[in-house]
């Protein structure tokens, strides 16, 4: 990528810095063991009201598939019905844990990432927790449903600038792999710096985010880009031809229990002894449970097995050591 392209690639995410540099984690352990009701259909609400604004703008304005895209993921990320993780957090149509009417401050003390230096620049709710959500049967973070719709779209550039330049020297399926590359490289940038492992902010490479984040690239390729998208044009306006639905853009890797950071050092320092408290039958237990649900989802996505890949070349953290079994050490041998 030439000097101008990656100063506009980093102007892509300045907006989610300014506002998120300081934000929120999750932790689905707080949830163990805690009911949660499903939440797919006020996501997918929120998501298609979005969707169908997206698509009448776009024939009065004559978008082309990116611009239409590109708007929706605005509005979904980051507009007035968005996705995002504060609006989440007030949303009383999508139950989480903690609860609306809890003291959400509490969750922070007893959650495994207490003792870590907060930063609440402001701008509202940044010194809370993300909750915990359940989507088709998998826990996850309000922030995760923020990176599909959010950093999903910084993906989404990424890609679809690659994408176009590809084509004209590979085959589409070459091309289209290659820009994907192009994105999760630029996903594990942020990840290693200013969204993730920089000490100001988390201290973590979160591999949930880059799950997420890849998920939101699929859904808006989706949109009107692949072979089977949402949106099709006839006679030169778009129609939705099927409502989006979140499931599919929902994995198991969303869950950090499952799926969990690499801390630095001295975050993990806090966060192991915080884990620790989990060290017992009744917690092994529960994620057996899941994780049981968990295996039934085979196929892993590209961006699981790419970063796997890096893991083995030693070029990203390895998160294999941040289990609760490994922290349990003998222990959990007894509950497995």
């Amino acid at each position: 990528m030439n000097k101008s392209k990656t100063i506009k690639s980093f102007l892509f995410i300045i907006p989610f810095f300014l506002l998120n540099a300081f934000s929120a984690e999750t932790d689905q352990y707080f949830a163990l063991n805690k009911y949660i009701e499903d939440s797919t259909i006020p996501i997918n609400e929120i998501i298609n009201k979005n969707l169908t604004q997206a698509i009448n703008k776009a024939n009065r304005k004559g978008y082309s598939c990116y611009k239409l895209t590109k708007y929706f993921a605005k509005e979904v990320g980051s507009g007035k019905n968005s996705l995002r993780d504060v609006p989440i957090r007030k949303n009383e149509a999508i139950d989480q844990i903690p609860r609306h009417s809890s003291n959400r401050e509490l969750f922070y003390e007893d959650s495994i990432f207490y003792g870590l230096k907060r930063w609440d620049i402001g701008i509202g709710d940044n010194r809370f927790l993300s909750p915990t959500l359940e989507v088709n049967g998998i826990r996850l973070g309000g922030d995760k449903i923020s990176h599909i719709t959010f950093i999903g779209l910084n993906y989404y550039k990424t890609f679809s600038f690659f994408l176009k330049r590809y084509k004209k020297k590979y085959s589409k399926e070459v091309a289209t792999k290659r820009a994907v590359v192009k994105a999760i490289d630029f996903g594990i940038l942020q990840e290693k710096t200013f969204t993730g492992r920089s000490r100001l902010i988390s201290g973590l490479f979160s591999f949930g985010d880059m799950e997420a984040n890849y998920q939101g690239l699929r859904l808006f390729h989706n949109i009107c880009g692949s072979d089977n998208p949402y949106v099709i044009k006839v006679k030169g306006k778009w129609h939705l031809r099927s409502l989006v639905d979140i499931t599919p853009y929902i994995t198991p890797e969303l869950d950090e229990t499952y799926y969990p950071s690499a801390f630095r050092k001295s975050f993990w320092k806090k966060v192991k002894k915080n884990l620790a408290g989990y060290c017992n039958e009744s917690s092994f237990r529960a994620l057996r449970a899941r994780w049981s649900y968990y295996s039934t989802f085979r196929k892993k996505s590209f961006s699981y097995n790419y970063l796997q890949q890096k893991i083995k070349d030693g070029k990203i953290k390895d998160n294999s050591p941040f289990t609760l079994k490994n922290v349990c050490g003998q222990k959990a041998k007894q509950w497995n």
